[in-house]
This record gives structure tokens, sequence and C-alpha cells, in this order.
């Protein structure tokens, strides 16, 4: 039987979502079970299709479970409609109403709930000024910015005092420096707040910049939790590793006591250790940040510099291996830089100690 604590805000229990019945029938979330601490940032992570937005539409109500349990803070809540749930939604379009002002559309889900007049105006003036927004009160959405909008969407959702706040991402119809700034608004309101904020989002880097711990997801499966942390420095298999920033794989087989051989027949002996029996397949994952390049006779194997992308403040180097084996790296566009790294000159290469993982498909 499955158990709930308390001291989570958001629980799902082998969570199965079906759409579709028979030979039709589409499995968007399979046996998934996830525990959202109180007072977190917790992101759900994948690619498009993943499943992460059925589980966020699940936990809201807008979507019916088609097994298993979802617990809000100990108590079952997959039978109660969206609107007896003490949770809130912030869509990626806003969904503010036109005709309105700023503390209408703040006050509009107050008045639903039936709350004091003298409530209504006092939450309005304290969710204007949570998210600075105090000299836009009368003023229409089609007055302001997507970022102005944007927070008079959060202001809304957050009004009515939720248990928790579901994100659906919000920041992706947002030019690329505004996101940045919301990332940093975010957090701000959720610590402000202590209100359990749930994020989705397919982009790494929100993920890894706001949350205190990411589900990374894929065809309706988790493949990990933990840490921002956890995740980028010890991915539990290649599809993580890859999904998470940039990374290099290097396809080997298993020997004995640390060897490993690639298949262009480069030996590496690693201080690693593996579950797996000599002889299976496996691969190497190190990041690009941990390759260590010096001239050439002084590391682990000998490259050679095939091609150099220039990136403004840094360059991203392809090394190669032999035998169609290649990994690459960057470095920072200083002076006496490309002495080293130019294009066809020998090097050698070494893995910063620990940076190597062992990973399984």
């Amino acid at each position: 039987m499955n158990t709930s604590s308390s001291e989570n805000a958001l629980e799902a229990r082998s969570v199965v979502k079906v759409y579709g019945v028979g030979s039709s029938a589409v499995t968007a979330l399979a046996n998934v079970s996830i525990d959202i601490r109180h007072n977190e940032f917790f992101t759900l992570l994948g690619p498009s299709g993943c499943g992460k937005t059925t589980l966020l539409r699940l936990f809201a109500g807008f979507e019916e479970i088609t097994e298993g349990e979802i617990y809000l803070y100990g108590e079952e809540i997959e039978h109660l409609a969206p609107h007896q749930r003490p949770v809130n939604t912030v869509f990626q379009h806003y969904a503010l109403f036109p005709h309105m002002t700023v503390a209408e559309n703040i006050a509009f889900g107050l008045k639903r709930l039936k709350r004091p007049q003298a409530e209504i105006d006092a939450t309005v003036k304290e969710m204007l000024a949570l998210v600075h927004m105090e000299e836009f009160a009368n003023r229409k959405p089609n007055q302001m910015s997507g970022g102005q909008m944007q927070r008079v969407a959060l202001a809304r959702a957050l009004a009515p005092k939720p248990k928790v706040l579901l994100l659906d991402e919000p920041l992706s119809a947002l030019d690329l420096k505004l996101r940045q700034a919301m990332r940093e608004e975010l957090q701000r309101l959720q610590k402000e707040t202590g209100i359990t904020f749930v994020f989705v989002t397919h982009d790494q880097d929100e993920a890894l910049s706001m949350s205190d711990r990411i589900a990374v997801m894929s065809a309706g499966h988790v493949q990990q939790i933990g840490s921002p942390e956890d995740i980028y420095l010890r991915p539990a298999n290649k599809f993580v590793a890859d999904f998470i920033g940039d990374t290099n794989f290097i396809d080997v087989t298993v020997g004995k006591a640390g060897q490993f051989t690639a298949k262009n027949g480069l030996e590496l002996k690693l201080p690693l250790k593996t579950d797996l029996t000599a002889g299976s397949e496996a691969v190497l994952n190190v990041r690009p940040e941990n390759i260590v390049v010096s001239s050439a006779g002084k590391g682990l194997f000998d490259a050679t510099v095939s091609n150099r992308t220039f990136l403004g403040n840094m360059s991203v180097f392809e090394l190669d291996l032999g035998g169609g084996v290649t990994i690459h790296t960057g470095s920072s566009n200083q002076a006496g830089t490309d002495a080293v790294l130019s294009v066809g000159s020998k090097v050698s290469v070494a893995f910063a100690e620990g940076s190597v993982s062992v990973l399984t498909s």
C-alpha cells in the first residue's frame, strides 16, 4: 500500500497516464513516483513529449490519472476538482484578462473565493509590491511588456496564497535577457513567499540555475532526481549526461581493474570502479571543462587539434584521437592560448581527477 508524508508538499505515487484506448493508446507517464519537499523550488526537466507537462496537469487536476495516487501535504487529492485543490498554475501565455486592470486581474481569484473586500485590497497591494509593479496597478495588459505581464500573472497566482505554485514553461515566450532576469525574480519570489514552486522547462540552463532539485524525464519515465550538482556532475545514465549541458562520450569495452579500450584501439587506464564485467560495452563520460590539454607527450594520450570554433570570449576545440574518435574542449581566448591549441597541432590530453564516469545507455 502506498504511503504519504505530510512533510512533502506534493507526492506522485506510481502514477500512470494513458491517453486513448486499445491500439491507439499512448502512455504519457509510466509508473512515475516523485516527492517534492515543502518550500522547495523543484523542476521537471526534459524534452518535448517526455511527460513533464502531463504530470504538472495531473497535480493541478486538469487531467485525470489512469493509475496511482497524488498527495498534497499528506492528503490524497487526485479525486478533487481543480478549484478544490490549494494550488495555482502560471502558464506560458499569461492568460490575463485584457479588459481588466493589473489590480483587477490580481483581485479576480480572491473575489471568486469571496474574500472580504478589505482583505482583497490589502492582498492586491501586497502582491503589487512583491512583484515590483505598484505603479502599474491601473494599467491594462496591452499597455505592458511581456515581462511585466508575466509578473502580473505571477502576482495573480500568488494572491490566494496557494500551498503549491505550478509553473508551465512560464519564461519560454520571453527574450533571452528578460528570461535571465525573470529567473532571478522567480527565485526571489519563491524564497520570499515560502511557497513550494514546481517548474516545468526544457531549458537546462533554467533548471540548473534556479532549482533546489531537478527531475529529469524522458519518454514518460523519471531518469534521475537530484540537486543541480548531482544531475550535472553525477548523471545516472547516458541520457541525463547528454541532456544536461555539454559533454563527451567515448564508447569503450570494459577490461580489468580500470582498463578501458576505445573503439579505435586506444587503451585507457583510469581510476574508475564499475560493476560491469570485463567485455561489457560502456560509455566514458567527461565534460569539456574537465579535459586538460598540454604539449604532446605529457598526458594520458596524444591527439590532434582538428577544428576550432570561435565564440568570442572562448573557443571550442575538436580533438581527434584517431580511428574516428573525437572529443571537444573549451578554452578562454587569452593571449598565448593558440600556441598550444592551433588547428593541426599535436597535443596531449588528460582528464581532471574524478571527472570521468562510466555510464550505460
